[in-house]
């Protein structure tokens, strides 16, 4: 697949196609890695990093709790690890 290399200022944007936008997860705004190889450049999505706080944040403390997780805080102990 081509694809344009744009100027933007003092550098050169790359413009990438929807469908490799959407098979790689990416969207405008995100960060990626630019990885220099002997066969060219390999673009790379950068792996989200979140903080205790962040994934607290999102969680919905009055969502009903999963019933596989209901069940298994039901069972009875059977060694020694009693809460």
């Amino acid at each position: 697949m081509e694809t344009t290399l744009r100027n933007f200022g003092n550098s050169i944007g790359l413009v990438i196609p929807k469908p490799v936008r959407d098979a790689l997860h990416l969207s405008a705004g995100q960060t990626v890695q630019l990885v220099q190889t002997t066969d060219g450049l390999l673009v790379r999505p950068q792996a989200c990093k979140y903080s205790l706080q962040e994934l607290l944040a999102r969680c919905d403390l009055k969502a009903p709790m999963p019933k596989d997780v209901a069940d298994w805080q039901k069972i009875r102990a059977v060694g020694k690890e009693v809460w």
